[in-house]
């Protein structure tokens, strides 16, 4: 046998030393992602998590912040708090915003989240969003690195929605040029790769398992691993929850209905937690029906009875925790089947055989779509508002789509006369919920409204800084949806929770569409 030299036998051992470091570390963070407790989270939709592009909405809403983080994060009433960018400053004419980045935050493959990375992901944005409404991409006019931790956007006109389209869950978090191919704006999406506290490990149709970044939170990860498990059917995430498949089930995850939520509370080995929300469910119409008319639209709200819908008091469509509602600027519309008869009458319609009023032959009779996958208790408030309706002369037909055909309907299709529908996670500050559904373009009407005087308020909000004149403006918008009767609310919903006895403290972020605080979640 060959001797080897004092120095081969150095330079060996220096070299197992070497692979044993590197081999530890990564068989280390194996070893502890197997040891890890895993935490299964129920989903009401597919993951898609190979398609999870922080700039595209490809993927379940569910899933992106587990791997990105936003620049800027709501804090209580919709204040703003630092979230990737440390600080950031506004011209006085609003049309400029320099952002200065945390230092040492690196994405999950351990490159840094610097300016360069800001302006990738916002060009990206904007590439995979020609059409978008959002100011930040629709106004965007250049972007400019000042250095590796400041960045500084110009618009071509005043932006007074930058901060909040910033803290939603996309398409505006934060990724690494490294997840598509050539690090390029346009270049194909291989890999998500974020600086949140979960990267992914395996994804199939049915779920995705996130094991932590070790990056995340300056090097202190999270100590569990997530599982987000598609089940589509309310009742079966709670019974997913009581059989152990599951550990979280509610909210905007994938909703349980308040008689399921109700099982659970003198149960010892689970957890209901309840935090105060800011989205509404309402009732919104067809702008394509002509014969819904602003006056057959209050008799619609005059004819339901919005106690039995909620336990809370319905006034509008905005609940009073929304920025910029007031007690003036939103009616409560009482409960009244008399009037809406007379109303009614008074345009000419009577009552057939059948007990539905009609004129000219056309019964009053209205297609309404809802979907319960994601919101179970719409099945029966649906059925409580036919009933109403029905008392009053006015036939209601329920449909019920899956999740796919209800989007479809509310998006593409139109075919629906009524449709069920909730205020987003930014209706914290509504002006984007309300001119992504509600304001005119050039070549079509709103989703849920065609009137200029609207879309007038809406383009005048979007224009001002001074927040006293954003107050008036907003009380002319919030006032218009009302006397209009564009929608009518049927619940406002706080953010309702089960988890199982593996959680010992569960912490709501703020925002319905990505609720879990990662950071302060404590797995037993």
């Amino acid at each position: 046998m060959k001797k080897l030299s004092v120095i081969g036998v150095i330079m060996i051992l220096f070299s197992l030393v070497l692979t044993g470091c590197n081999g530890t570390n990564k068989e280390s963070s194996d070893e502890n992602n197997q040891e890890a407790e895993t935490v299964n989270i129920a989903i009401s939709d597919e993951p898609k998590a190979e398609q999870l592009d922080a700039t595209t909405y490809n993927s379940s809403m569910a899933i992106y912040s587990a791997v990105y983080e936003p620049l800027v994060e709501y804090d209580e009433k919709g204040a703003f708090k630092p979230g990737l960018a440390a600080s950031w400053e506004i011209s006085e004419d609003g049309k400029k915003y320099i952002f200065y980045l945390n230092e040492k935050v690196k994405f999950s493959d351990g490159s840094p989240v610097d300016a360069e990375a800001v302006k990738f992901t916002i060009e990206r944005a904007k590439f995979n969003n020609e059409m978008s409404s959002l100011q930040l991409l629709s106004n965007l006019e250049k972007i400019e690195v000042i250095d590796e931790q400041t960045i500084e956007l110009t618009f071509t006109e005043i932006s007074n929605q930058i901060l909040a389209e910033l803290c939603q869950t996309r398409p505006l978090r934060i990724m690494s040029p490294h997840s598509v191919e050539e690090e390029k704006v346009s270049g194909k999406f291989i890999e998500a790769i974020g600086s949140g506290a979960f990267m992914i490990k395996e994804s199939s149709a049915e779920h995705v398992l996130m094991i932590p970044n070790p990056y995340y939170n300056d090097e202190n990860p999270v100590n569990y691993q997530i599982n987000f498990k598609m089940i589509e059917d309310g009742s079966s995430r709670t019974l997913a929850l009581k059989s152990g498949e599951a550990d979280i089930i509610g909210g905007t995850l994938g909703a349980v209905t308040d008689s399921d939520i109700g099982s659970f509370e003198s149960d010892t080995e689970y957890n209901v937690v309840e935090f105060e929300g800011t989205m509404s469910h309402f009732l919104a119409f067809n702008p394509d029906n002509q014969e819904l008319n602003t006056t057959l639209r209050n008799v619609v709200e005059l004819a339901i009875d919005k106690a039995s819908l909620s336990d809370k008091e319905l006034v509008g469509l905005f609940r009073e925790n929304v920025q910029y509602v007031s007690e003036v600027n939103q009616k409560a519309v009482t409960y009244d089947i008399e009037k809406a008869m007379s109303i009614l009458e008074s345009e000419g319609y009577a009552k057939n055989k059948a007990g539905y009023y009609e004129k000219d032959h056309q019964e009053l009779s209205f297609d309404l779509v809802i979907q319960t996958t994601e919101f179970p208790e719409w099945k029966q408030q649906a059925e409580l508002l036919e009933n109403d309706l029905k008392k009053a002369g006015i036939k209601i037909n329920i449909t019920i789509l899956d999740r796919e055909g209800y989007y479809d309907a509310l998006w593409k299709t139109k075919e629906y006369d009524l449709i069920f529908y909730r205020t987003y996670t930014d209706a914290l500050l509504p002006y984007n919920f309300l001119n992504s559904l509600y304001h005119n373009t050039e070549e079509e009407h709103g989703v849920l409204a065609n009137d200029e005087v609207l879309s007038q308020l809406l383009d005048e909000f979007g224009q001002v800084i001074d927040e006293q004149q954003k107050q008036q403006i907003a009380d002319k918008l919030f006032k218009r949806i009302s006397d209009e009767t564009l929608a009518i609310p049927i619940d406002y919903k706080d953010e309702k929770f089960v988890v199982s006895d593996k959680i010992s403290e569960f912490s709501y972020s703020g925002l319905s569409d990505s609720p879990i605080d990662y950071k302060n979640l404590m797995v037993k």
